[in-house]
């Protein structure tokens, strides 16, 4: 993971993919990375905007797809250490940074920290999981 050189190589192949429209090889080949082929949605959760811009700051990302967004909420939401891992991985394979010394492993750790900091401090209404259900109780009580 993280080899910047193989990774700039595919990048612009795939750019260049891009420029010629060739969509049946963009549709087999997406980089997790690219924009285009991850435009990001209209919202992402407040969880990922509070990652983001921790990310953003502490570790100079550059630019996110929404293979992040789908990636950071899977490994947020997560609770097998291996299953978030994964998840991260893939989070991390989305991001483009200013510099090329990002060490992959260790913002893993980083974000796996930053996790398990940020669920610490959230209040049960806070997460997903719970506005929905919270949303489900009130429905039913105002359809009574």
């Amino acid at each position: 993971m993280g080899d910047y050189s193989y990774l700039s190589q595919q990048s612009e192949k795939h750019f260049a993919v891009h420029n010629r429209n060739d969509l049946n090889f963009i549709e087999l080949n997406p980089l997790p990375f690219c924009l285009i082929c991850f435009p990001l949605e209209e919202q992402s959760s407040r969880q990922f905007q509070d990652f983001w811009n921790w990310f953003l700051n502490e570790h100079s990302a550059e630019t996110y797809t929404a293979y992040m967004t789908y990636y950071f909420d899977q490994a947020y939401f997560e609770n097998d250490f291996e299953e978030r891992n994964n998840s991260i991985n893939q989070l991390l394979y989305s991001a483009t940074f200013e510099q090329q010394s990002s060490d992959f492993e260790y913002l893993n750790h980083q974000i796996h920290i930053w996790i398990a900091a940020h669920q610490a401090t959230e209040t049960p209404f806070e997460t997903e999981e719970e506005s929905y259900q919270t949303a489900s109780v009130f429905d039913l009580l105002s359809s009574e």
